[in-house]
């Protein structure tokens, strides 16, 4: 039997050039288990005027390319191009805490109700009630702090299962079997994500 672990960070743009094929893997009804990396945090949340901006916007033009997922000229203008703009996935990361029980197909659900708040509608990172409303759509009325220390906790696994099977970044694709456990090159099906299901037995 096989099953399969998704490490993700909600702000990164190529976990959002992934979603269609994540989706497409839930719904072929095989048990996935999903963890948020935290990846933007501390030192690793990005300024745009530091050079960040333009360097996502090439970025995202070649995941535009090969997933086919839009960037908006809003996003662009909002946020990449805003000098004082930063990316930190804090406030996503404690949501998906929150939702996390609730299974891989509504932690998904909320992470691309705010992948196209940031990528479509070019909403902040640091916008605190776009975050809260979006969590409100999943039943939760707490307030998006009481997500700190689980998020903390998915976090810590997510980098130990990485360092383990070797996967440097996300979106980390693993894939267990009682043969062991593999990486799956999640690029291999964006231009068909419903053929993920393929690897479902």
């Amino acid at each position: 039997m096989s099953r399969f672990t998704y490490i993700y960070d909600t702000y990164c743009g190529w976990c959002y050039g992934a979603a269609p094929v994540i989706a497409s893997l839930i719904d072929s009804g095989a048990q996935v288990d999903v963890l948020h990396r935290h990846l933007f945090q501390g030192p690793n949340a990005h300024r745009m005027g530091d050079g960040f901006g333009a360097m996502a916007e090439k970025y995202d033009a070649r995941i535009a390319a090969l997933s086919g997922q839009p960037f908006s000229e809003t996003y662009v203008a909002k946020i990449l191009r805003d000098p004082d703009a930063v990316l930190d996935s804090t406030l996503t990361a404690w949501a998906a805490a929150l939702v996390h029980d609730q299974g891989a197909k509504a932690e998904m659900a909320l992470s691309r109700a705010l992948q196209t708040a940031r990528f479509v509608d070019g909403t902040r990172a640091n916008d605190g009630h776009a975050v809260q409303d979006a969590v409100k759509r999943f039943g939760i009325t707490q307030p998006l702090s009481a997500g700190a220390e689980k998020a903390d906790a998915l976090s810590i696994a997510a980098q130990k299962l990485q360092q383990t099977y070797g996967a440097s970044g996300v979106p980390a694709l693993l894939h267990h079997t009682d043969h062991g456990t593999a990486l799956v090159n999640i690029a291999d099906y964006y231009k068909t994500p419903e053929t993920i299901a393929t690897l479902v037995a």
